[in-house]
């Protein structure tokens, strides 16, 4: 099963930051071609353990009083642990380089490799964590996406985005009124634990939409370079 770390820890700060990039574009004419589109998991992203540590400002007993024996179960976990799943989530990530290659280079999606697309474009999912502090709970996505000229086996184009969302500013700011920083942390994970799955699923998938969406803008800024 694929599994999701729940991290309890120090605070963490909101981040966004390439993590390798790789542009040959000038060298190929890919515009108008067909191509493949993959997306698997792998790595931290596929398989993980969950766990829940006490944060610094938060003694054990605190944590324990906040979440509640409910939510704190064993059966809680799990209902988070089934509302990830990898490959789905390296899907979303992968609607940004599909986006982008379709507004801006025109290119063409085969249904299978049967069809002798041009081109394979490749979605990795190696990380996905969800984690907590006294600032609140973040969600952090790190993506890959690269385009293979499928004659030569050469990479036209890669590029690597990690993206860290704070949902309690953001998808889980609805939810509830914002509690003290102090108890934000605890707060928010119990929030968030106490959703149905489909609601978890719709929050992880924002993450991860997001994160594709960058590596999709760095595309897109290759090819308006090009142009200058």
């Amino acid at each position: 099963m694929n599994m999701l770390r729940l991290f309890l820890l120090l605070p963490i700060v909101a981040l966004l930051g390439a993590c390798g990039h790789t542009n040959n574009l000038a060298r190929f004419k890919i515009a108008g071609k067909t191509a493949y589109y993959r997306a698997v998991a792998s790595g931290d992203a596929s398989s993980s353990a969950s766990y829940i540590h006490s944060p610094a400002r938060n003694t054990a007993t605190d944590i324990l009083a906040a979440i509640g024996s409910a939510v704190a179960s064993a059966e809680g976990r799990r209902k988070l642990e089934r509302a990830i799943n990898g490959d789905s989530l390296a899907h979303d990530v992968s609607l940004g380089i599909r986006q982008a290659t379709a507004d801006y280079l025109s290119l063409r999606p085969a249904e299978s490799m049967a069809e002798d697309p041009d081109l394979i474009i490749e979605t990795e999912l190696t990380d996905y964590t969800l984690r907590s502090g006294a600032s609140g709970l973040v969600v952090r996505v790190t993506g890959m996406s690269r385009i293979i000229d499928r004659r030569s086996g050469e990479i036209v184009w890669e590029n690597s985005e990690t993206q860290s969302i704070p949902l309690s500013e953001t998808y889980l700011a609805g939810i509830a009124p914002q509690p003290a920083a102090s108890g934000a942390s605890i707060f928010n994970a119990v929030r968030l634990l106490s959703l149905s799955e489909e609601e978890m699923r719709k929050v992880m998938k924002g993450a991860a939409v997001d994160a594709g969406r960058e590596i999709g803008e760095t595309l897109r800024e290759d090819i308006a370079d090009m142009g200058r």
